[in-house]
């Protein structure tokens, strides 16, 4: 007799699982499994709780220690169904329905959970076929979603909801999730040490970073230098976007030192880098500091005369966004709309954008300009590589800047260059192609070759010829 409990626990338990499975491929028979017990609520919310830490640790690493934030945070989602299940419970007069929404969306997020963990765990263990990557991000929103969506269609078929009605829950639930999981997208309920024992704090949370910041920023701002009338000068602003992988930061100023010692943008050059190691010497990149750099850019320039070389190195996403990054602090991404305005609001009207990062391409249509030249390191729907930890370059900036721009004595044949350069290296290493993109501007087409004469002057060797006896 003693087992009976246990075993009607289990046997309940199952069904929940069943009743999810049957749920999740929008079956209404998920109802006649259910079991809306309290026991079953807290057993499955320990279980969905238990997969996200597992998920977690999986993409974070070891070693590591959980964190009580994140737990508060998990916890709001299965509060959002508890409070959906007491409003059916009360318009229906169903008592199940109140732990009804709750259970089966734990018991579905349980399954999806260890999808996600084990895609996860594959993709760090690279069994994932390269194509495949392109499309984790995409897979994981529509796992994220396949629960919410799932349970109100199977709730709306079982309780006969209009078609507005369904739409209307199917808004509100969906909204409230992915509002959620963008308010606390940074959140984790488990965090990778950097050593064993705690983590040195990062440097922008230091108090002398807090007044560093603003000086930093004003004082690269002052150094800047006024065109000289008559002669067309090269500006050159630098950002570098993610903190958490050093590429970025070596990468902006590897390409700022080659500015200023090539093509002579010294006093016209400034980087904004988000890094932790320079956090207390140079001004990180974030919005403001990005649009102040341009409004005095643009102010020191003269707008007929000067050419503003733009170079932004970071992470980008699908949907277009040029990663800002610095953790703790809470940054918004670069969007093209964003930059496009800021650049106008500037008055720069000779413009040569670089952009560096995934997904680049989806910059080029709010960018172009008659008087632009933008060129990206990979098409709106490819990827780009070489963002490693131990790298100098990423692959497109290896190509670009510290081999064709080295050589090249023009702009655009720099770009063929390093577009064939890196097509190349990425059919060897088995990645799919990047795709490089550019577009030219009719009116800088036209002025390009002039400009170009300040940016690689022509050196005379007929002089020493001319004096030799």
């Amino acid at each position: 007799m003693s087992h009976r409990p246990l075993g009607l626990f289990l046997r309940s338990f199952a069904d929940n699982i069943l009743a999810a499975l049957c749920m999740l491929v929008g079956l209404r028979r998920a109802f006649s499994h259910l079991h809306p017990a309290p026991i079953q609520f807290l057993c499955f919310l320990a279980g969905s709780l238990l997969t996200s830490l597992t998920f977690d640790m999986v993409s974070e690493g070891f070693p590591g220690a959980p964190d009580p934030v994140g737990f508060a945070v998990f916890l709001l989602p299965p509060f959002f169904w508890l409070i959906f299940g007491v409003f059916l419970a009360q318009r229906y007069g169903v008592w199940r329905l109140v732990l009804g929404p709750a259970i089966l969306w734990l018991a579905a997020d349980i399954i999806v959970g260890l999808i996600q963990s084990g895609i996860q765990w594959a993709g760090q263990e690279e069994w994932l076929p390269v194509w495949l990557g392109d499309w984790v991000p995409d897979i994981y929103l529509g796992l994220f979603a396949w629960p919410t969506v799932s349970l109100i269609v199977v709730f709306g078929r079982q309780l006969a909801w209009t078609w507005w009605l369904r739409i209307i829950v199917m808004a509100a639930a969906l909204t409230f999730l992915y509002g959620w999981s963008y308010l606390f997208s940074d959140q984790r309920l488990w965090y990778a040490e950097t050593e064993v024992g705690d983590a040195p704090p990062p440097r922008i949370t230091e108090e002398a970073a807090f007044y560093m910041q603003p000086l930093l920023l004003n004082r690269a701002l002052a150094r800047v230098e006024p065109g000289t009338p008559g002669k067309v000068d090269w500006y050159f602003l630098g950002i570098g976007g993610a903190a958490y992988q050093n590429v970025f930061r070596r990468e902006t100023e590897s390409v700022q030192s080659l500015f200023d010692t090539r093509f002579d943008t010294q006093g016209h050059s400034l980087v904004l880098i988000n890094d932790d190691d320079t956090a207390l010497t140079q001004p990180i990149a974030t919005r403001t500091s990005i649009a102040r750099a341009l409004e005095t850019l643009g102010k020191r320039m003269n707008p007929d005369e000067d050419v503003l070389f733009l170079f932004m190195t970071s992470h980008g996403s699908r949907d277009g966004l040029f990663e800002l990054s610095h953790q703790p602090l809470q940054l918004q991404g670069i969007t093209p709309v964003w930059l496009r305005t800021a650049l106008d609001k500037a008055g720069i009207r000779w413009r040569v954008i670089v952009l560096s990062s995934c997904y680049s391409g989806a910059f080029i249509p709010a960018l172009k300009t008659p008087g632009s030249l933008v060129i990206t390191a990979a098409a709106a729907d490819k990827t780009s590589f070489g963002c490693s930890d131990d790298a100098d370059f990423t692959y497109f900036g290896r190509a670009f800047f510290d081999e064709s721009l080295r050589q090249d004595h023009s702009l655009l044949e720099a770009f063929a260059s390093a577009k064939k350069s890196i097509s190349q290296r990425e059919k060897e290493e088995g990645f799919q192609p990047s795709e490089p993109q550019i577009s030219l501007g009719g009116e800088m087409a036209k002025v390009l070759p002039v400009l170009e004469k300040s940016l690689f002057p022509v050196v005379d060797t007929t002089a020493g010829e001319a004096d030799a006896p």
